[in-house]
């Protein structure tokens, strides 16, 4: 395997990861090669480069590499085996009821793609799996082809909303390999990310494999802490948002971006990796305790939203509520186990009639709530006549509202803000009942 100008690159699985790295790769200067299952899917990618989700930037992306032809889409898996040098495996390792990760679509995907070899190539996981999981695919790959086989453990650190930035100007690039990992295939993995311009971490399969758990679970537990605190702020009449300030200011701790309370965390995949997590604290004989906690006081920061409404709302049934924001954060569409979810369906339960507001997502929140609630893109149409609005995701157009035109719009001016975005001085002086999140 001889260094080219770019490389020949396979990309197994284009939901949120493969379709964004097989973009990225094509914009570096590679031939990229798509394969999915889904049909519908490819095909739709293929002839306009329909994206099958929204993340900004990225639909321009795709039919910029797709006309220059170094993106293509197929569903022919064997022609995009034969034409890869490297094959990235990008496809979903979703949570088992258990919390457990579930590897059978990845394990399908090695078997498919192993059946289909006839000379050497380098596997790639790009999935977020369990410590071992390189291993595993080892194994499933040797029973269909007898050459030699070199997996490498290659996190993804994407993060929704700025996936293209988190791609192209990565903080770091984590590599993992075995013991017997020739330099040769080394050296073509740091060729690849040359123009990321990141360092670059070289180590085992199990230790890049475990990083990305240790990320993200650190993130999670971030975020929870200081809505742990929020909490005890309410309590004892303190402001998070200037304690967060403060703590930020201490050259240990940093400007630590998640370090700003709210409603909590969500997606696919912190919820997911913490699940996972705790299995694997779990099965090596670990006490998981403190991250049940992060996990528990995730989940109530939902609940204490509904908790600020009722003290503020004598009665809620039959109250007309305006959710801004249903996507889990700003910038996307993505709705899984977004806090939205939660809150509507409590609201629904207390009898409340909801109005739902988001730029991208109505569609998919749609999807789960049918004709139960209603939908709007306008946000003042929305507040007309409202009992409450609640900030739920921090789009820009939700931050910058007029709320001298809200309080004239809306028939009782209450806010709960679960941002924190708003100035609770100001909207109080025109006569809004406010409450933050430890404000």
């Amino acid at each position: 395997m001889t260094k080219k100008p770019g490389y020949n690159i396979g990309i197994i699985g284009v939901g949120y990861v493969g379709l964004v790295t097989a973009a990225c790769f094509a914009q570096m200067g590679n031939k990229v090669r798509c394969y999915d299952i889904n049909a519908k899917r490819i095909n739709n990618l293929q002839q306009g480069g329909v994206l099958p989700f929204y993340e900004p930037g990225l639909d321009g992306l795709v039919k910029k590499n797709l006309k220059s032809k170094r993106l293509g889409f197929y569903i022919n898996l064997k022609h995009v085996v034969d034409n890869s040098q490297i094959i990235f495996f990008c496809v979903g390792t979703p949570s088992r009821k258990t919390g457990s990760v579930d590897l059978r679509y990845l394990q399908e995907a090695i078997q498919s793609v192993a059946k289909l070899c006839d000379e050497h190539k380098i596997f790639v996981v790009k999935s977020t799996v369990p410590a071992g999981t390189a291993e595993l695919v080892r194994k499933i790959i040797k029973r269909y082809y007898k050459g030699r086989v070199d997996v490498v453990s290659n996190p993804e650190f994407l993060q929704e909303a700025n996936a293209i930035n988190s791609f192209l100007k990565a903080d770091r690039v984590v590599l993992g390999y075995a013991d017997d990992c020739p330099v040769e295939i080394k050296k073509i993995m740091r060729e690849i990310y040359k123009p990321v311009k990141a360092p670059v971490f070289e180590t085992n399969n199990r230790t890049a494999e475990l990083s990305k758990y240790a990320s993200n679970v650190f993130l999670a537990t971030e975020i929870s802490f200081i809505n742990n605190i929020a909490n005890l702020c309410d309590a004892i009449g303190a402001d998070v948002k200037v304690i967060s300030e403060i703590m930020k200011s201490d050259s240990r701790i940093g400007q630590k971006a998640f370090l700003n309370a709210g409603i909590g965390y969500g997606g696919l995949c912190f919820p997911k990796d913490m699940k996972g997590f705790i299995r694997i604290i779990k099965r090596n004989g670990y006490d998981p305790t403190f991250l049940k906690m992060v996990e528990k006081i995730n989940i109530g920061q939902r609940k204490m939203v509904i908790k600020k409404l009722r003290q503020m709302i004598k009665r809620i049934k039959e109250a007309v509520v305006v959710i801004l924001g249903a996507s889990f954060k700003p910038n996307t569409d993505d709705i899984r186990d977004a806090p939205s979810i939660t809150i509507i369906e409590k609201l629904l339960a207390l009898g409340a009639k909801v109005r739902v507001c988001d730029p991208v997502s109505l569609a998919n929140i749609k999807n789960i709530f049918g004709d139960r609630i209603t939908y709007h893109f306008q946000t003042y149409e929305a507040l007309k006549g409202a009992d409450a609005v609640i900030l739920v995701t921090e789009w820009d157009m939700y931050k910058r509202l007029d709320f001298k035109k809200v309080k004239k719009l809306m028939e009782k001016p209450i806010v709960v803000d679960g941002r924190n975005v708003y100035n609770p001085q100001e909207l109080i002086k025109l006569g809004f009942k406010y409450k933050g999140m430890g404000r």
